[in-house]
């Protein structure tokens, strides 16, 4: 076996002869070289084993292998394999061309590239690249990366006994040094979830996300959200930060922050998170929360006026017209403490048309229960404030008697029925007043985190009393004899509830009487037939005085004797007679 290499101005051509014997296996050999060009010959007799030839460029950026069958059978197509691999570390190679330059004893019949590339899938451009510019004796590869190979398939036919030579030539190609890099974008997703509805006397939790959707990693970031006027963090501050110290593409925080609302009403905002070292940032979605409370309404019905000595009954009823329950609801009846309390009722919960009694195996929602009574004292928290004022209006000192409904829902009201027993008092002013309090307990301003539902409602009665005085007189014997005598007694009472002034009584004697003497609680003008008797300045209700006319009978038949009562509250005089009858021995 003998090698040739020549060049020739810009084109080189490297011969390779092999003379073989029968049966002869041809080995591979190796040859640097230091121009852009190079040639493989390959030899075979008749079928046998495989014969390789590999060859790399004197500069370490190709390679070519080819592999040919020993021997042949001829006039039968056969086919060996050519290999092209960029054996650099970091050159691509454009435009690599080999030819067919010689080959004697066999015909190339078809070039085709079958081989794997081991680092790229082959474009459908360089695809059409290939039916175009690989012909019978040729072989291009438009592009080839550092490590990537392409293999050829060519299939020949022998022609003639004995050696067969096919020379293949690495007729050029391009060096190219690439640099890489890869571009990436971070990109920030924000978003807030805060509830649609919460209760005034709970803590409001707000959850935070922040995503790196993108491909790059970001620095510091920071996050905002200004909660405005009537939310507030448990620590009572106005805007929520979050430092983030970086997020890697893909990665996700996510943050929970708890807050309270000082006030009802709806509350919305939308946070914000910037990276402190660029300009990259993300809004979240607005979030809207309506926070709810309890709104206590009171009302308290009774009579307007009452007379005498009657019960004053009233009705106090609390009412949730908020849409959030209310807690322990504490209600405070007042009324005079002169007066007397003389029946209290359980409190019924009436929720719509249905009324629920309260009953401990019933209510399961709110269970009302009557706490000490403070009677003896009109001073309490609230009283100690309005003792001067009331002093001032010249109130009477109250009384007080609470109880406790543990809820009232929304919608839902508590009635309660009392009665109140007048006394001496011409006027009974009643109170009702209803609290339920609330505080977000972890918040660390307790003023700010407390709301007061209260409602108050007042009634008065006016007791009207009057006098009712009653006259009667009776006579102590008759049929009477003429010439005997008779007395009358007179008796007159206040039988109302109210004094009566200037009350006075008069007498008068019909004919057939005539007056002898008469005694009561005041002087007494006779006048023949009539007698008065002097006013009774004042009759208090119960006070009774009693009167007597003493006459004697003078004829024959019946007589009677006429009373008759005024005073000052009576609109006309009140009369009354009692007869008798007069006889003759």
């Amino acid at each position: 076996m003998k090698s040739v290499l020549s060049s020739g101005g810009d084109a080189f051509q490297f011969t390779i002869d092999f003379t073989i014997s029968k049966r002869y296996v041809m080995t591979s050999f190796r040859r640097s070289l230091f121009f852009a060009a190079a040639a493989i010959c390959s030899a075979s007799l008749l079928p046998s084993a495989q014969a390789q030839t590999s060859l790399s460029t004197g500069d370490g950026f190709l390679k070519v292998s080819s592999q040919m069958p020993e021997e042949v059978r001829l006039g039968e197509s056969f086919n060996y394999t050519v290999e092209v691999t960029n054996i650099s570390d970091a050159v691509t190679l454009h435009q690599v061309k080999l030819a067919q330059k010689s080959a004697e004893g066999l015909t190339i019949e078809s070039v085709s590239q079958s081989g794997k590339q081991q680092n790229e899938k082959k474009s459908q451009s360089e695809d059409k690249q290939k039916k175009n510019n690989n012909s019978k004796n040729q072989m291009v590869i438009q592009m080839l990366k550092p490590g990537e190979s392409r293999k050829f398939d060519v299939e020949a036919v022998a022609d003639k006994e004995g050696e067969i030579r096919s020379c293949l030539e690495v007729v050029s190609y391009k060096p190219a040094i690439c640099l890489t890099s890869e571009a990436v974008k971070p990109k920030l997703e924000l978003t807030k979830f805060a509830p649609k509805e919460a209760n005034r006397c709970n803590v409001i939790e707000v959850e935070y996300t922040l995503k790196n959707g993108g491909s790059g990693d970001v620095g510091p970031i920071t996050i905002t959200d200004s909660l405005g006027d009537g939310l507030a963090t448990i620590d009572g501050e106005k805007e929520l930060k979050f430092n983030v110290d970086g997020l890697k593409a893909g990665d996700t925080r996510k943050f929970l922050a708890r807050v309270y609302a000082s006030k009802s009403g709806e509350f919305g905002s939308r946070a914000v998170a910037k990276a402190d070292e660029s300009e990259l940032s993300s809004r979240s979605q607005k979030t809207q929360t309506k926070v709810v409370s309890a709104d206590l309404v009171a009302n308290v019905n009774g009579p307007n006026r009452l007379y005498g000595n009657d019960l004053a009954h009233f009705t106090a009823t609390i009412t949730n017209q908020g849409n959030a329950p209310a807690e322990d609801v504490r209600i405070n009846l007042m009324w005079p403490a002169a007066a007397n309390l003389a029946d209290l009722s359980e409190p019924q919960l009436k929720s719509g048309d249905q009324s629920q009694q309260s009953n401990s195996k019933k209510q399961s929602e709110g269970q009302p229960t009557v706490a000490k009574s403070d009677s003896q004292s009109g001073s309490n928290s609230e009283n100690g404030k309005n003792s001067e004022q009331s002093q001032q209006d010249n109130s009477p000192k109250m009384a007080e008697e609470m109880l406790t409904i543990e809820k009232l829902n929304p919608g839902q009201s508590a009635t309660i029925d009392y009665a109140i027993r007048t006394g001496e008092l011409d006027e009974i002013p009643t109170k009702v007043k209803a609290t339920s309090v609330c505080t977000v307990d972890p918040a660390k301003s307790e003023e700010n985190a407390t709301t007061r539902a209260t409602a108050t409602a007042m009634a008065r009665a006016k007791v009207v009393r009057l006098p009712a005085l009653q006259l009667t007189v009776v006579d102590d014997e008759d049929p009477v004899k003429d010439g005997s005598e008779v007395i009358y007694t007179i008796k007159v009472w206040n039988e109302g509830d109210a004094i009566d002034n200037n009350v006075r009584l008069t007498a008068e004697l019909a004919d057939g009487l005539k007056f002898v003497s008469a005694d009561g609680p005041t002087e007494l003008k006779e006048d023949g037939q009539s007698i008065q008797f002097a006013p009774i300045k004042k009759m208090q209700p119960g006070d009774e005085v009693t009167y007597t006319v003493k006459a004697e009978g003078d004829g024959e038949g019946s007589v009677r004797l006429t009373t008759q009562l005024a005073s000052q509250s009576l609109s006309s005089k009140i009369t009354a007679e009692e007869p008798t009858r007069i006889f003759k021995r």
